[in-house]
């Protein structure tokens, strides 16, 4: 049976660079990155090329390079290791983010949201006011409590695809000293980094959202900043402890540098098969909507609003046809609870439940969506039944 797989977004097939680098890794046989004698700094030397690499991504130093176990850990570790008394986070952040924020609540820190406009970016009205300088603030301004110490943000929602104003929320938390860290995984292979990274105390990235192996992340830790280890250890400088998982963080070197060296050629292939996804969705299903379809986005990601239809009926359907997507992030489509990103952007929970994902990578092909273009209508139907 033929299928397509259109959820790129959860995580990408595995490179064949990433495969290829695991096996070098296997080849070792053993060895520790933290052991000095002869297996160890072979493995150290595959650690380092591969610190190397995800840096030429980022555009960042490799000494600035922090690896983890995934862009979660990431993420918690670039929330929760700042120690600041007042965090400011998106309203449509991936959850991994956003708990680490409702963590540092738990422990006594003051959590403010950043609301975002109907077209899926943040309100940059609403973060002048959050992040005015202290003693300027009105309402739930900074000033009210003392100053925002971080803002928290993502570079590219990982739901509607929504391109954020990084720089402007940049330098309206410079003004009022807070630092930022940006949550880079949905951008990686899609964007230059480097703008994000410069602004940025903290960047996060994920492996397998890149054709690498699920177990390898990395947080860009700014030199110069001090973190609080969420996992105690010697290793990656006393920041993350535990042995590397060497095979995971050599594949996600691999496929950085594939990412970097074909971001370009990825991008216009991914826009001409998004911009043809698009027509297939509006052709089959005249009241369909494509969340954020007025913002910038980055190219690959497509939420589309289906009105009547059960979004679980309509992914199971989809399934059953050979269609692979989603219903929101991946970490949440167990619960086929209404996201949180649509309900923040103004939808109504039955339209947010009746909204699928669909995601795209360079490899995908033009025989997938014509698969998709088949089944779609029938699947509508059955979604819409009852």
């Amino acid at each position: 049976m033929q299928r397509a797989y259109l959820d790129w977004a959860a995580g990408a097939p595995i490179h064949p660079a990433a495969r290829e680098a695991i096996e070098r890794v296997l080849s070792l046989g053993v060895g520790n990155p933290s052991s000095i004698h002869a297996e160890g700094r072979a493995a150290r030397a595959l650690l380092e090329e591969a610190r190397a690499r995800v840096a030429a991504l980022v555009g960042c130093l490799p000494a600035e390079v922090v690896f983890t176990s995934s862009g979660s850990e990431a993420n918690a570790l670039g929330v929760l290791g700042s120690d600041t008394g007042r965090i400011a986070i998106g309203s449509i952040e991936h959850a991994s983010a956003r708990l680490a924020a409702k963590v540092a609540g738990e422990r006594g820190a003051i959590v403010d949201e950043l609301p975002c406009l109907p077209d899926g970016r943040y309100d940059l009205d609403a973060a002048c006011r959050l992040l005015a300088p202290a003693g300027e603030g009105n309402g739930g301004g900074a000033g009210a409590a003392g100053r925002v110490g971080l803002l928290a943000v993502q570079l590219a929602n990982n739901e509607t695809g929504a391109l954020q104003p990084v720089e402007q929320l940049s330098s309206l938390a410079r003004d009022a000293g807070a630092e930022l860290h940006v949550d880079a995984v949905q951008a990686a292979g899609k964007l230059d980094l480097a703008p994000a990274w410069a602004r940025a105390r903290t960047l996060a990235l994920s492996a397998h959202k890149l054709g690498g192996v699920a177990g390898a992340g990395a947080l860009c830790v700014r030199r110069g900043t001090a973190l609080s280890p969420r996992v105690p250890g010697h290793q990656e400088r006393g920041v993350r402890g535990g042995t590397h998982a060497l095979a995971a963080i050599a594949a996600f070197g691999a496929v950085a540098e594939v990412a970097s060296r074909e971001r370009e050629a990825r991008v216009r292939r991914l826009a001409d098969l998004g911009g043809r996804l698009e027509s297939i969705v509006r052709m089959t299903d005249g009241r369909a909507t494509i969340n954020a379809s007025s913002a910038p986005r980055v190219p690959g990601i497509v939420s589309a609003t289906f009105p009547g239809a059960d979004g679980e009926t309509l992914l199971v359907a989809l399934d059953l046809a050979g269609v692979a997507a989603a219903h929101g992030a991946a970490c949440s489509t167990g619960a086929m609870e209404p996201s949180h990103v649509l309900l923040a952007m103004g939808l109504s929970p039955e339209l947010a439940k009746a909204t699928i994902r669909f995601s795209l990578g360079p490899d995908t092909g033009d025989d997938e969506l014509s698969l998709l273009e088949r089944v779609l209508p029938g699947a509508l139907k059955a979604a819409r039944l009852g």
